[in-house]
This record gives structure tokens, C-alpha cells and sequence, in this order.
């Protein structure tokens, strides 16, 4: 019976999440977005197999900027009707979120609250609300592959660190695009040293691949394309929500490497060390947390569909912050969940960031404020980050206390008591 019960509000909970998605995806979808990125696709699909030089086609004014191994992926859309692959690349990104949360609900120690079907249930809850903020709706629209790359990275890390294939997807999402490839520096920071050659060697496979088939097109993207952000578009465009872009349009100049190197390096730094602090803590959420973060602020190209792997990360804050509620302080619980508020809020309102290319060198400093949000929250978690660890360290007893437990149970002491609710959610 409670099995029953469990299936029955898993499904009614689904079935919410699919009028929902079916609703944000006819809204994304209808308006300047449409599918233009699925446009761009099929495009390098049909270069490759149509032997056409792969970045020098244009789809009205839009490059193929991604490393020949996704062309050959992309081969399978191009062999497709429009209408068939447009559908199912949006059939695909509304299955895939629930899917991310649920994995993200899989790490440690977010994962021992859990059972299994209680975190179908959240994943799904939490996706109803999740596919309206603006990353998703933009990758939506745009028939984007970021849910299916944040997949990836998630299903990797949810993996047990003895599985043969962990590091695999990891590997594989990189060959796609390069940024996910943090996410193996991750592995190797933590100690999984065969999960990090697994993610190298797959990543290097992609390569290959995509040498061997595009020999021409694989020479060009990785001396010339590869070094060259300004070769996907304008740097300085405000839906550009990386430390360059924020750089570039507070200076109102591109010529901002001389302050964008040596940031992007401290933070890169800082975020590496603060996942790693996580990682091998045995807090595997806030490692993935501040891994994707880290990795967002330091691309030279952060679109906003590109913040979709953050999402996850507002869910597990959450989750974490009222697992530990009955640990802190009120005013410090309060804080807590009013910042995550303000973050979902800014992801969920389409701030207008959007002005004609001329003018985003030369915006007001309201413009700037408001082109910068994604920058400063991702910042902001970061320095909340730093100071966590900074009281954890600073305190002995507290430093042995995860030395000694957190690895083996999967869990962060600030979780150690999970709230009434969460224990019900798990006896379910």
C-alpha cells in the first residue's frame, strides 16, 4: 500500500511537471528564439556529411563554434524532417530536467534524507517551477543541449567513485563543449584519479574522432576557433553572463584581458579549492555546486541557457538550508532561504538585459547593474562558500568531526539531523 501511494503521487506530481513543461516550451518556443541554435545543429550536421567546410556555413548570422566531435553528433538531426527534430529536441530537454534534479538529489549528503521514490517526487516538484526560470527557458527555446550536458556531469558524480564508467559522461559532455571539463579537474582534485583518466581519455576519444573524420575543420577549431571567444560572438553582448562579459561592459571596452586574466585565476583557484575542501569532506552537492559555478564565471562565453547546471544547484541549497534549519540560528535560516529567493527571482524575471549591439559598451550605470546579476550572484556564492569553510577550518573540533564522518557516511555535520520532514520523506 504505501508503494501505491508512493507511485500514485509520483505520477499525479508528474503529470503537473508535463502541463507545465508543455506550457513554458510553446511560450519559449514561439518569438525570437525558435530553435535557432537547433537551426545552427543540423546545420553542422549537414556539413559533415555533406563534406562542406564546417565554420565557414552560417545560419542567417549565426557560426557552428562547437569542436567537430558535436557536428558529428549533430549529423543525427540533420538526417531528420525539421519538424521531427525540432520535436524531439523539445520532448528531450523536458525530460531531461527532472531527471537532473533527480540525480542532484543522488549526492551526498543531500542523498541520505532521500528514498527513492521522495526524491522522484521533489525532482519533479521542484522541475514544475524549475523549467520557468530563465536558463531553462532560454535553452528551451533556443533547442539548446545544456540539460542534456548538465545530465551528463550529473549522472557522472551521482555514480559510486568504484564504478569503471564514472568520469565517462564527464569526458563525453566536454567533447561537446569545453567547459564541462572542470568538472575532471574536480575528479582528479579529489583524489579519483581513475574517474579523471576516464573523463581525459574519453575527452581525448572525442578529439580524435572528430580528427579523423573533420581533418580540416578539427586543425582550424583547435589552433585558431579554440583560443578566440570573440569567434562565437561579441564578447560584450549583456546576455553574456561570464567575468568577461561583466568586465567588459562595466570598463565599456573589450580590452579588459589585463584585469580578466589574473581575476579569472583567482577564482578559478578559489572555486577549485573550496569544490575540493567539499569534495573530499565527503559534501559532494556543494562540491558540484561550486565546481559549476566556478566554471560559469571563468568561460570567456557564459550564455544564460549556459547557467542551466546551476539550477540544480539552487535546489540542493535549499534542501540543504532547511535540512539544517533546526542547527542555525533564525535570522541565519532566514537569510539563507531569502538569498536562494533572490537568486531563483533573478533567474525567474527576465531582467532587461537585451539592448542593440551598439550600445552595450556604452551602458548606463542601471545597465550595467542589471547586465551583471547572474556575475554577482555566482560571486556571491562563492564568498558564502569561502566563508562556510573558513568557520568549518577554523574550528578543530568541527574539522575533525567531517574528517572522521563525513567520507564514510555521506554526510555534512550541519546535516547530521535531518528536519521531521525529510526523515518522513525518507521512511516513505
Amino acid at each position: 500500500m504505501p508503494g501505491r501511494f508512493s507511485n500514485r503521487g509520483i505520477v499525479r506530481i508528474a503529470g503537473i511537471y508535463l502541463c507545465s513543461a508543455a506550457i513554458c516550451t510553446a511560450l519559449a518556443t514561439h518569438g525570437k528564439a525558435q530553435f535557432v541554435d537547433l537551426h545552427v545543429y543540423r546545420l553542422g550536421g549537414d556539413a559533415v556529411l555533406h563534406g562542406r567546410n564546417l565554420y565557414r556555413l552560417r545560419y542567417v548570422n549565426l557560426p557552428f563554434t562547437y569542436p567537430p566531435f558535436a557536428a558529428i553528433l549533430c549529423t543525427a538531426l540533420a538526417a531528420l524532417p525539421w519538424g521531427t527534430a525540432a520535436a524531439a529536441m523539445a520532448l528531450a530537454n523536458c525530460l531531461v530536467l527532472p531527471v537532473i534534479l533527480y540525480f542532484a538529489l543522488r549526492l551526498p549528503p543531500v542523498s541520505e534524507h532521500f528514498s527513492g521514490p521522495a526524491r522522484w517526487k521533489l525532482a519533479f516538484a521542484a522541475a514544475a517551477a524549475a523549467i520557468w526560470l530563465e536558463p531553462v527557458r532560454t535553452a528551451l527555446g533556443y533547442g539548446q543541449v545544456d540539460l542534456l550536458i548538465a545530465l551528463c556531469v550529473l549522472f557522472d558524480l551521482s555514480l559510486p567513485d568504484e564504478a569503471r564508467v564514472k568520469g565517462m559522461a564527464i569526458g563525453l559532455a566536454a567533447g561537446l563543449k569545453l567547459t564541462p571539463a572542470i568538472f575532471a579537474v574536480y575528479l582528479l582534485l579529489t583524489r579519483r584519479y581513475r574517474a579523471a583518466a576516464v573523463a581525459a581519455t574519453t575527452f581525448a576519444a572525442t578529439v580524435a574522432v572528430g580528427a579523423i573524420a573533420e581533418p580540416d575543420s578539427s586543425a582550424r577549431y583547435w589552433t585558431v576557433m579554440f583560443a578566440s571567444p570573440g569567434h562565437v560572438a561579441p564578447v560584450q553582448d549583456a546576455e553574456n553572463q561570464s567575468l568577461l562579459g561583466a568586465l567588459t561592459r562595466a570598463l565599456h571596452t573589450t580590452h579588459v584581458g589585463w584585469l580578466w586574466l589574473p581575476m579569472a585565476g583567482i577564482v578559478a583557484l578559489t572555486g577549485l579549492a573550496l569544490a575540493r575542501l567539499a569534495g573530499r569532506e565527503g559534501d559532494e552537492a556543494a562540491g558540484f555546486s561550486i565546481c559549476a559555478i566556478t566554471g560559469l564565471l571563468i568561460s570567456p562565453i557564459s550564455w544564460t541557457h549556459h547557467w542551466v547546471i546551476a539550477v540544480p544547484a539552487l535546489l540542493l541549497a535549499a534542501v540543504t538550508v532547511y535540512a539544517g534549519a533546526a542547527g542555525r540560528s533564525r535570522v541565519a535560516t532566514l537569510a539563507c532561504a531569502g538569498a536562494i529567493v533572490v537568486v531563483a527571482v533573478i533567474g525567474w524575471v527576465r531582467l532587461a538585459r537585451v539592448v542593440p549591439g551598439s550600445d552595450w559598451l556604452r551602458l548606463s550605470p542601471a545597465g550595467v547593474a542589471t547586465s551583471e546579476v547572474y556575475v554577482v550572484a555566482g560571486l556571491t556564492a562563492l564568498v558564502v562558500a569561502g566563508c562556510a569553510a573558513y568557520r568549518r577550518l577554523s574550528d578543530p573540533a568541527g574539522t575533525m568531526t567531517v574528517t572522521m564522518t563525513a567520507r564514510p557516511a555521506g554526510r555534512a555535520p550541519w546535516l547530521a539531523k535531518p528536519s521531521p520532514l525529510l526523515r518522513g520523506a525518507r521512511s516513505r
